[in-house]
């Protein structure tokens, strides 16, 4: 009786290993084919064209109307990334807030986005010591109106991670993905440092 429970037992592991490994293969496979799919096929925000309004809530209480961040601002650095507390989004969001100051200089506000809400979005700026917004795109539309949404077989659905540079009449000036290789290492300062000098140009 022992025996056959030690086999059993043993079987049932072999099974939950099975199952384990070829979930993984699964989930691996369903992201290769994801990522290979054309750019071009989900970018929506194309420089010149108008920017999306929104209104979203916002760390710090309250929301954040794109109108209001417009008219404050001479330039506005959107921009939108995975998940709060994964490794590249961490660097990326201290990157952004290292060149706080420069935007600033340049009359431009940054304000970041993703699908966390807000619970999550205050541990991480409060973790991270952020200086600037983190907006909750709870449902994805607001990602979704931007082009800028993923939605991975398996793992759900995320914010994509992209940056989108909006003048003060709310035109996008300058357009930024992870994916099609225009975007600078978020790593290093070399994305912060490529949007620094588009301003320049316009």
């Amino acid at each position: 009786c022992v025996g056959d429970w030690c086999d059993e037992s043993w079987n049932g592991t072999l099974r939950s290993r099975r199952g384990a490994l070829l979930s993984a293969v699964a989930v691996s496979s369903a992201i290769a084919t994801f990522f290979s799919s054309p750019p071009d096929a989900y970018a929506l925000g194309d420089v010149g064209s108008a920017a999306p309004k929104f209104t979203l809530p916002a760390t710090g209480g309250g929301t954040v109307a794109l109108e209001d961040v417009l008219k404050a601002n001479k330039y506005t650095v959107l921009y939108f990334y995975n998940q709060d507390f994964s490794q590249g989004c961490s660097i990326e969001a201290e990157r952004f807030n290292q060149a706080l100051p420069d935007f600033a200089k340049k009359g431009a506000e940054v304000v970041g986005v993703s699908m966390d809400n807000m619970e999550k979005h205050e541990e991480f700026c409060t973790a991270k010591g952020l200086g600037f917004k983190l907006l909750s795109d709870g449902d994805g539309s607001v990602s979704a109106s931007y082009g800028a949404d993923l939605k991975i077989p398996i793992l759900g659905k995320f914010s994509d991670r992209q940056t989108f540079l909006i003048d003060a009449s709310g035109t996008i000036k300058g357009h930024w993905l992870e994916r099609d290789g225009s975007m600078g290492n978020v790593k290093t300062p070399a994305h912060t440092q490529q949007i620094l000098e588009a301003i320049d140009k316009l």
